[in-house]
Formats: structure tokens, sequence, C-alpha cells
């Protein structure tokens, strides 16, 4: 019994990562199509920001379950399926949108609306047109990559998912993604449909969060 438990909560922290990461499989993805470099400092960067974003929502969670602490037993399920449904509804905006691809000459300003915007078209992070990601562009790519990671920390503070194994696997697995993005986007050009597939990490935080109110 304890083994099957403990397997079931390693799958779960397996998902739980993967929701996380997928948004940085289609970061690496587009810059590889866009012929953008990624450094490797860009990688520990990214992975640094989303376990430091995570462990920074299990500890507010944490707060709001000694402030609240009778509806902590659905509140995490609540917030993963709240975050899958912000993550499908960035999704269907996006494919309303069809957002436009910036302009060379436009004004940058660094903040939440800049985030935003990067999460929609990855090249944006690329300010200077250097065709590398690097310096102040890797956090800004790192941030935009974490608001997922923080989310679901805050749900997991609400579970009896291990926070810190969870926490180093969603950075792990974000660098991970973002470079096997890169890697298939240098081979698999023509399957640009799949950046359509970007909802599914939505699906995943919601059927999380269904398993946690229900279990």
């Amino acid at each position: 019994m304890e083994g099957a438990f403990i397997l079931d909560h390693l799958v779960l922290v397996l998902l739980l990562s993967f929701a996380v990461s997928f948004d940085s499989y289609f970061f690496g993805f587009t810059y590889s199509l866009k012929s953008i470099k990624v450094k490797k400092t860009t990688f520990l960067t990214v992975g640094l920001v989303t376990s430091m974003s995570f462990l920074t929502g299990y500890l507010l969670g944490g707060f709001l379950s000694l402030v609240i602490p009778r509806i902590t037993e659905y509140l995490g399920g609540f917030i993963f399926v709240f975050v899958g449904c912000y993550v499908i509804w960035q999704w269907i905006t996006e494919q309303r949108e069809k957002f436009h691809q910036y302009y060379p000459n436009q004004s940058f300003r660094w903040n939440i609306r800049t985030i935003w915007y990067i999460l929609k078209n990855p090249q944006m992070a690329d300010v200077d047109h250097s065709g590398t990601i690097s310096g102040k562009e890797a956090l800004i790519v790192a941030l935009a990559l974490s608001f997922d990671s923080f989310g679901s920390g805050v749900g997991s503070a609400f579970t009896v998912l291990p926070f810190l194994l969870t926490a180093l696997m969603v950075g792990m697995s974000s660098m991970l993604f973002l470079a096997l993005g890169g890697l298939t986007g240098q081979f698999m050009q023509r399957f640009r449909w799949m950046q359509q597939l970007s909802f599914l990490p939505g699906l995943i935080f919601i059927m999380l969060g269904i398993w946690n109110i229900t279990k």
C-alpha cells in the first residue's frame, strides 16, 4: 500500500511538472523556428526562477491554509481547476486574436503587459534582435514561464505532494522541455500546428484539481 501511495504521488508530480513546463517546450520550439539561440545560462535561469516561483506559491498557499483552514480540504483542487481554466482561456484568446508580430522599431518597456505579450509571442523576448536570448531577456523569459508554476505551487500547498521534490522537478522539466522544444523545432518545422495543442496543460490542471477535490 505504501509503495502504491508513493507511486501515485510520483505520477502526480510528473503530470504537474509536465503541465507547468508545456509553455517552455513551445518557447524552445518557437525560438528554433525563428533561428533564435538560447544560451545555457538562460536554461539555468528558467529552471531556477520556475522552481523559486513554485516554492513562493507554496509558501503563500501554506499561509492561506493557516488563515482559512476550514476550506483547505478542497481549495487546492479548486486552485488547480482555476489555473487550468486560465490556461485554456489564454489559448482561446490567442486563437481569437491571432496575435500580431511585433515591429522592430516598437518601443519596449519591461512590465507585466510585456511578459503577457511574450507568453503569446515568445520571439518578442529578443528585444535587441541579436538572435540570442541572454541577460535581461533570459530573466523576462523565465518570469513569463513561471506564472503557471506559481499557481501550481499555491495549489500544491493544499495537497500532500512533496513540495521540495515537486519544485525540483518543475525546474528541471522546464529546462528539459525548453531544450526539447529547441531540438524538435530544428527537425519539425512542418509541424507548427503542434502549437495549437497549448491548451493541453489546462486540461491536465483541471483533471488534477478534480482528482484532489474528489479523492
